[in-house]
Order: structure tokens, then sequence, then C-alpha cells
């Protein structure tokens, strides 16, 4: 046997290692299982959120066992040279007149350009199943449920998760990625928050994500909003509300309806201040002007030290600082009986139906199986005792408005991860959380001494309410006092709801 021949030998016998073999072994499972999991999905026609996770794997596994096989073979070469001179234990050379060499190298070509396209195709896939709102709101079943649950009713339910979190641009998708890391080490280790903690402050600026779609320049002006409202008594009364919300955007000298949208015009700028993580508690707050002049506000509910101002985050206001729940609103309890009760959902026929079916979702419940169970019993033992005949002979009712308060509580209220209205104060509004009164408030003060305005007509007009739908002949710039439903009382300074109202039983 000449020198050529027993070199050929020698080669031949170079995959025949453990390392090599565990290379192959593990490019043909995982080459297998990918394309397992491929037809499974042509078959039923949708993707799983797990699906994304399995094909990334599968394209790692599949590089990895690439590149096991020609470590394994160079392993073996120098056990093999083990016994040469020290320099023949690095030398390597190819020789294509060497058929085995020639065989060997175009082999490993063409198994790594098939490597190269079946990682690439998994992982492409892979990562589109990731940006997906399954694999958003479904792979962490737990954690994610309640965000997806809501996601789903919001307005935003056809905007992916992605185009919100995320954005356009590699940067912000390798922050959201690494942070992503980090929140599936906390759910192996269930070591997340219960409820998520909001606001996300590393949430990328709503000027390049909320922008793309919404115009900050639009002057929209007046928008109506209607409200049907059920007292606590025992009739459940109806009460309606019609109001004209005061828009605005850029304005014009020839458009009326300015408003709310004060905050974000592109000529002013507000800052603000907040003393805690929810930013919830405003300190203290700057108006800044085209002409360069500004005014300053500091609040004497929560006032801030002269090391705060100069520690704690300067938040330029955006629409998130207002429509800080845009695709994951928590209705109150409050909220959903009266719409239930409008859309006949639930029997308004049923005394107290109102009051006790608020107080059922206000209840603390340990587990979703846990607050159907109570839901029904609560709202059973009621009338068992209170109003026998209509426990008696209205079960049909009685069943309808049990079924609905379930409902309601399967969608809102999600006692595992402890979410609830209550954990996610909407600040729209200011009706169960300050919202609007965080800044707008008597005790937030300029240098002056002067409240920033609180004056509701501001932002919003009453039109009609109570029994008086059709009312007409409406002053449109000053709209009518709000006068409270439950005592009639008409609100001539300015008042916080939330001391009494918290979408909940507290009123009761």
């Amino acid at each position: 046997m000449n020198s050529e021949e027993e070199n050929s030998t020698e080669s031949s016998r170079y995959h025949r290692n453990w390392t090599s073999f565990a290379g192959l072994v593990l490019m043909v499972l995982s080459f297998l299982f990918g394309f397992v999991v491929f037809i499974m999905e042509l078959i039923s026609g949708h993707g799983s959120p797990y699906n994304g996770f399995l094909f990334i794997a599968c394209s790692v596994a599949l590089i990895t066992g690439f590149i096991l096989i020609p470590v394994g073979m160079l392993q073996e070469r120098r056990s093999q040279k083990a016994g040469h001179h020290a320099a023949s234990l690095a030398e390597f050379h190819l020789d294509f007149r060497n058929p085995e060499h020639r065989y060997a190298t175009l082999s490993f070509l063409i198994a790594g350009a098939l490597v190269f396209v079946l990682s690439t195709v998994g992982g492409v896939k892979g990562y589109h199943s990731t940006e997906s709102v399954e694999f958003c709101g479904q792979l962490c079943h737990e954690v994610m449920n309640p965000e997806y649950v809501r996601y789903k009713e919001s307005s935003h339910a056809r905007v992916a998760c992605v185009e919100c979190h995320i954005g356009s641009g590699a940067e912000w998708f390798v922050k959201s990625k690494i942070s992503g890391a980090r929140q599936i080490v906390a759910v192996h280790l269930d070591t997340f928050s219960r409820p998520i903690p909001t606001p996300i402050h590393d949430l990328r600026p709503a000027r390049e994500t909320c922008e793309e779609c919404h115009w900050r320049r639009k002057f929209t002006g007046y928008k109506e909003l209607r409200r049907s409202y059920f007292l606590s008594d025992e009739e459940n009364s109806l009460h309606q509300l019609r109001m004209l919300i005061k828009i605005g955007g850029e304005n014009t000298t020839f458009q009326k309806g300015s408003g709310i949208h004060y905050h974000m015009l592109i000529a002013s700028k507000v800052e603000y201040i907040a003393k805690d993580d929810r930013r919830q508690q405003i300190g203290w707050v700057r108006t800044s002007r085209a002409d360069g002049s500004f005014t300053e506000f500091n609040s004497e509910d929560y006032p801030l030290t002269d090391e705060q101002k100069e520690t704690l985050e300067v938040r330029e206001m955006d629409c998130m600082d207002c429509h800080n729940r845009p695709a994951h609103q928590y209705p109150s309890a409050t909220a959903s009986v009266n719409a239930s009760l409008e859309d006949g959902a639930i029997p308004r026929t049923l005394p107290y139906i109102k009051r006790e079916a608020v107080l059922a979702l206000d209840t603390r419940y340990e587990t979703p199986e846990d607050a159907s169970t109570g839901i029904a019993n609560t709202l059973r033992e009621f009338y068992r005792t209170e109003y026998p005949e209509v426990y008696n002979t209205r079960k049909g009712e009685m069943k309808a408005a049990i079924g609905e308060v379930q409902r309601i509580a399967a969608t809102t209220v999600f006692p595992e991860m402890k979410a609830r209205w209550s954990a996610y104060p909407d600040n729209i509004g200011h009706l169960n959380s300050p919202g609007c009164f965080r800044c707008h408030n008597d005790t937030m003060l300029d240098t002056n001494g002067d409240p920033m305005t609180s004056d509701c007509t501001i932002c919003h007009l009453v039109l009609t309410q109570g029994e008086a739908t059709n009312q007409v002949n409406i002053n449109i710039e000053k709209g009518l006092p709000f006068i409270h439903p439950e005592d009639g009382f008409e609100f001539d300074e300015f008042t916080l709801c939330d001391d009494c109202h918290d979408g909940g039983g507290g009123i009761y």
C-alpha cells in the first residue's frame, strides 16, 4: 500500500468518532423534528405560539450538529497522529488530486449549503413566529393571559403587539429580545410580579409608534360622548349623560373645540416629574411655549425636594401619559355592569341587581373557578334571603344575570395575576382614579400661588343628563352644571371623583 492510499485509508477513518457521530445524529433529529412541526402546521392551517421556539431550536441544533462533525474528525486525526512529530499534529492540507479529498470537500460544501438554507428558513420562520400576537399572548399563558384577553377586546385588536411594543428598526428589536430573555428567566423561576407592573419605563416613545398611525396635528374639535349609568336603588334607575368632549388639536383662529390635546401641540411642551413608579403622584409640571416662556407648577400634595428634582426623571408628555391603556383596558365593575344592563344581558327587573353584581365582582377570589362559583353563590343567596319570591319564581332571569356577571369576571378580573381595574388605573378621565386630576387639581400651584386650571368646561361640556336627554338650546360655550345622579347635588367647584368612586363596591 503506497503513501497516498494509506493517507486515504486513514482519512476515511477520521469520521469514526463519537463527536462526529453525535453531530450527525443531532443534525438528522433536528431536521426530522423541524420537518414534522412544519408539516403539522401546514395540515392544521395555523401556527402555534410554541412553534417559533421550536423552529429556532431546530436551526441552532442543525448548525451545532454540522459543526460537531468536522470538529470530531479533527480530534480523531490528532489522536491517530499522536505518535508522530509535534509539527505533524497541526498539519492540515487538502490535495484535490486525492479522490477522497475531492469527495469530502464536495460533500462538506453541499452539506454546508443545505444546512445554511434549512437553518435560515427555520430561523426566519421562528423569527416571524416570535413576532406574532399568539406568541406574545399565549406562550407564557399565566403571565400574559390577562393582557392578551383585554387586547382582543380593544380597538387595537388588529394591530400586532410588536408594532407598539417594538416598532421598526434593529435597535429596539435587540432591546426587546434582551428584555424578553430576562422575562423568560423570570417566568421559569417564578419570580415575576403579580400583577405585571406598569407603566413600562423602557417603552419606545409614542412618537415612534403611536404616531405611525395617529397624527397629532389633526384637529378633532368636539366629540360627543354618551353614557348610561344605573343607580344602586331597587329599581336600578337609569341615568343618562350626554357631553361634548373638547379634543382639540393644532388649533386655528376659525376652529372651536380646543381642549385636551393642548398637551400634544407641536408648538408647546409639557413636562412633569412623578414621585412614584406608576406616575400617579405628580409633584412638578412645566409648560413651555413657542416664544420661550414657561410656567412651573409644584404640588402641595406631593412636594419634591431640590434633590428629587435633580435626580428623578423629567418626562415630556406624550400619548401614553393619558392613553396609558390603549390596548389593555380593564373596565371597572361598575362600567361593565352598566354596559350589560344597557344591553339587556343583565335583566334590569331584578331588584338591586346593579349593586349586587358590582359587589360580587369586587370580591377578592383566589382562582377564576372560585370567582365563578362565588358570584353564583353570592347572587343566589342575596335573592334567597332578601327576595324569596324572586328566587323561587324568576329562575330564568337570575340564571341570565349570574351567567353575564360570570362572563364579565372571566374577561376583566384575573385572580391568578391579581389583574383588575384597580391594579391598572386608566388615566383617560377621572372617575375611578385621579387620571386628569393628577395634575389638574387645586393643590398644583404656580409660582404666584395660583392653581392649575380645574375648570370642567376646559375639557368637556354637559349637554343633557338624567331624563332630559332631548333637551335643546344648550349654551355650547358653557354647557350645563353637572348634577350628581344619586343625590341631585350640583357640582359648582372642583371635586375629586375618586374620593368616593373606585370602580367597585366602595361607594356602597
